[in-house]
């Protein structure tokens, strides 16, 4: 009785003809097996799969990674595999089934005076801790940063750090007291330079006006000269007989 119970199973579960006893995944039962003929199978369509011998006639819906849930797909659904999802980046799986995750959460985010103490996997949501006495954090930091020491660098404190911030001190030190006095003194030899070459320009105007002046005759031995040929003419024409008388 037993074994015509095994025997009659058998033919309700898809067997390939060619291999009889050879059960076989992706595929569903396309007409059920009588006393002369036994089950017929086929391939289960696209967006379907079945992953184990069965005697369904109905191929399963392939799952579908939901977005909206933090899910991915990890490995695409095929005839014979159903899809495997896994969180998003930056989220957390919380409800796994089968080796798939079936719905994931964001990882937390650390608040200002919280460092990162344990960085979020896939299935490890963030672990946050308060930054400790004299040091800060914006939350984004994986350990919690010294105030700076105002003092100890010689500068005035201004505004004294707490968890979330940075102490502030007065930024005029000696290195922007330095910066400034060796600006004044570029600009100083830069007006020394303008100054001398504006003398030099004026100076070498003073010689080239000089030396015209050395070039050409004074003006009065020039109307002495003048005169004197006048008067030479003049004197000519009077004791020079007129032709013709």
């Amino acid at each position: 009785l037993l074994l015509n119970v095994f025997l009659f199973l058998l033919k309700t579960i898809c067997i390939e003809n060619s291999l009889p006893f050879f059960i076989l995944t992706g595929n569903r039962v396309k007409t059920d097996c009588t006393e002369t003929a036994n089950t017929s199978c086929v391939a289960c369509k696209g967006g379907t799969h079945m992953d184990q011998p069965s005697g369904r006639k109905q191929c399963i819906h392939c799952t579908i990674c939901d977005l909206s849930f933090g899910l991915k797909e990890n490995r695409t659904c095929t005839s014979t595999l159903d899809t495997v999802c896994e969180p998003q980046d930056g989220f957390y799986c919380v409800d796994l089934a089968a080796g798939s995750c079936v719905a994931a959460h964001k990882h937390r985010q650390c608040q200002p005076g919280e460092y990162i103490r344990q960085t979020g996997t896939a299935f490890r949501d963030t672990e946050c801790s308060v930054c400790s006495k004299g040091t800060f954090s914006d939350g984004t930091l994986k350990f919690c940063r010294p105030h700076r020491p105002c003092e100890s660098l010689n500068l005035k404190l201004i505004r004294p750090g707490n968890a979330t911030t940075d102490a502030q001190c007065d930024e005029q030190d000696e290195n922007v007291v330095l910066s400034w006095i060796i600006t004044g003194c570029l600009l100083l030899i830069l007006l020394i330079v303008i100054l001398v070459a504006l003398c030099l320009f004026r100076k070498k105007i003073g010689c080239l006006k000089r030396a015209r002046k050395a070039s050409s005759p004074p003006q009065s031995v020039q109307s002495c000269e003048s005169r004197t040929v006048k008067h030479t003419q003049v004197s000519y024409q009077k004791h020079t007989p007129k032709k013709g008388k």
